[in-house]
C-alpha cells in the first residue's frame, strides 16, 4: 500500500476598525490554518485542517462591562444582575481548533465523507433555505464555513441522478449527559439532524428534492433549481416547520439570475429576490434580540431590563435568526482586470424598512501565493433591521436607564493578508 502526504493552507494577517463605537475600536487578527491530506490510493482520503488564532485590540463584552459599571446603572448591577461568564483569555485571546477533520471512501457509485467537515448545498448566492446548517458568509468574505460533525454519503444510482444524504451531530454534547436522577435526556433534545437531497439533470437545469430534519422539532421541505439559458438562474426554497410550535412556520424561497459580460476580463453580476414567511411583516414588530449572536458577549444577565427576558428557566427559547423580516433583495458586482486585480460589492437590502448592508471589496493576487484585500461592511438607511433604532438599546436597570446604541459601529473597515502555502 502507498501512502500520498501533502501540506497545504495559508496564514493571515487581518485588521478591522469599528467606526464610531464606545471604548478599544480595532483588532487584529493573526491566523494559520494548514491542512494536512493523506490518501491511499484513488480509494481513501484522510484531511485534516487546523486553525490558530492570535488576536489582540477590542474585547466586546470587557468594553460592555466597563461601560455599564460606569454607567447610571452601575451601582445597581449587583443587586439586579448576574455576572455572565463570556469566553475568552485575558489580554491577548489564544486558541486552537480543529476545523476539517474527515475521511474520504471513495466507492463506484457511492462515496462517504465521515468527520467535521463544511455542510452546505444551496445554489443562492447569500441566504440558503434548503441548507442544514444556515450560515450567511457574504459579509465576511475572509471567512471559510464553520466544521460540523457530521456523516455524508453521495449516491450516483444513474448518469443523471444524483443524492446526497447527511447526518450531523452538533458540537453542544451537553445533551447526552445524565440528569441528576440518572436519566438520559430525551432524544429530542439531543443534538443530531438529518438532511438528503435528490437531483435529477435534465433540460440542461439540475432539478433537486429538498428535505432535512432536527430532533428538536424543526423541519424542511423544498427543492432547489438551477439551469443556464442565456442567464445563469436559480430558484431554491420551501416550507420551514416546528413541530414543537417553538418556531414559526413558513415559506422562504430565493430567486435569482445571474450573468457575465465579457469586458476587461470579466465582468460578473447577480441578483436575488428572498421571501421569508417565517419573518415579522411589520418592521414594528421586529425583535432586536433574537438576530444570532446578538447577545454573545453580554457579560450581565438583568432579567429586568428592557434587554432581557423573564421567561421560565424551562420554557422554549425561539431558536436565533439571521433576519427578521420577509422581503429582502441581494446585489452582487465583481470586476476582475489586468489578471490580478478584482474590484466588487455585495449589497443586501430589507425591502420593507429601506435598510441594509454593503459589503465593498477590492483585491489584488501578488505573484503564487499572496492575497491582499480591503474592505469595508457599511449599514445603510434611517432605521431598521440593519440600522436599528437608537431607543431599542435601552437597558432599564433599577430606576437608571443607559443606552447601549453607541456600541453598533457606523461602519466597519478591515483589511487582510492572506499567504498560500
Amino acid at each position: 500500500m502507498t501512502l500520498d502526504a501533502d501540506l497545504g493552507g495559508y496564514a493571515e494577517v487581518r485588521g478591522m476598525y469599528l467606526v464610531d463605537v464606545e471604548g478599544t475600536p480595532w483588532t487584529s487578527i493573526e491566523k494559520v490554518r494548514p491542512t494536512f491530506e493523506i490518501s491511499s490510493g484513488d480509494r481513501v482520503r484522510a484531511v485534516a485542517t487546523v486553525e490558530g488564532v492570535l488576536a489582540q485590540g477590542r474585547e466586546t463584552s470587557d468594553e460592555l462591562a466597563l461601560f455599564l459599571e460606569n454607567s447610571a446603572i452601575g451601582p445597581d448591577l449587583d443587586e439586579y444582575c448576574a455576572r455572565v461568564e463570556t469566553y475568552h483569555f485575558e489580554g491577548v485571546q489564544q486558541y486552537l481548533t480543529v476545523e476539517r477533520l474527515y475521511v474520504d471512501f471513495t466507492g463506484e457509485k457511492v462515496d462517504f465523507r465521515l468527520g467535521r467537515q463544511a455542510v452546505n448545498w444551496g445554489s443562492a448566492l447569500v441566504f440558503h433555505p434548503s441548507d442544514l446548517i444556515h450560515e450567511v458568509v457574504a459579509s465576511e468574505p475572509w471567512r471559510e464555513r464553520r466544521g460540523v460533525n457530521a456523516v455524508r454519503a453521495n449516491i450516483a444510482p444513474a448518469a443523471n441522478v444524483h443524492i446526497v444524504t447527511i447526518v450531523a451531530l452538533g458540537d453542544d454534547l451537553s445533551a447526552f449527559e445524565k440528569t441528576d436522577a440518572g436519566e438520559v435526556p430525551e432524544g429530542e433534545d439531543w443534538p443530531l439532524s438529518g438532511a438528503a437531497k435528490v437531483t435529477v439533470h435534465a433540460a440542461e437545469t439540475d432539478w433537486s428534492a429538498v428535505g432535512n430534519y432536527n430532533l428538536d422539532g424543526r423541519w424542511f421541505a423544498g427543492a432547489d433549481l438551477k439551469g443556464q439559458l442565456e442567464l445563469g438562474w436559480w430558484v431554491e426554497g420551501g416550507w420551514h416547520g416546528d413541530l414543537s410550535e417553538v418556531d414559526p412556520e413558513g415559506a422562504e424561497v430565493v430567486v435569482g439570475l445571474d450573468y457575465s459580460i465579457p469586458v476587461l476580463n470579466r465582468v460578473f453580476l447577480a441578483a436575488e429576490y428572498r421571501y421569508d414567511g417565517t419573518g415579522e411583516p411589520d418592521p414594528e414588530d421586529y425583535d432586536y434580540g433574537q438576530r444570532s449572536g446578538g447577545g454573545s458577549n453580554v457579560p450581565f444577565s438583568c432579567p429586568f431590563s428592557t434587554t432581557g427576558t423573564n421567561e421560565e428557566a424551562d420554557a422554549a427559547v425561539p431558536s436565533a435568526r439571521v433576519t427578521l423580516g420577509q422581503h429582502y433583495v441581494h446585489g452582487t458586482l465583481n470586476v476582475t482586470f489586468a489578471d490580478d486585480w478584482t474590484v466588487g460589492a455585495v449589497a443586501i437590502v430589507n425591502v420593507q424598512d429601506g435598510t441594509g448592508l454593503l459589503v465593498p471589496d477590492a483585491a489584488v493576487v501578488i505573484g503564487e501565493r499572496w492575497q491582499v484585500h480591503v474592505g469595508a461592511l457599511i449599514p445603510v438607511g434611517e432605521s431598521g433591521e440593519f440600522v436599528p433604532p437608537a431607543d431599542e438599546f435601552d437597558v432599564v436597570v433599577g430606576a437608571n436607564t443607559v443606552n447601549l446604541a453607541g456600541f453598533l459601529p457606523a461602519a466597519t473597515l478591515n483589511t487582510w493578508a492572506r499567504y498560500s502555502f
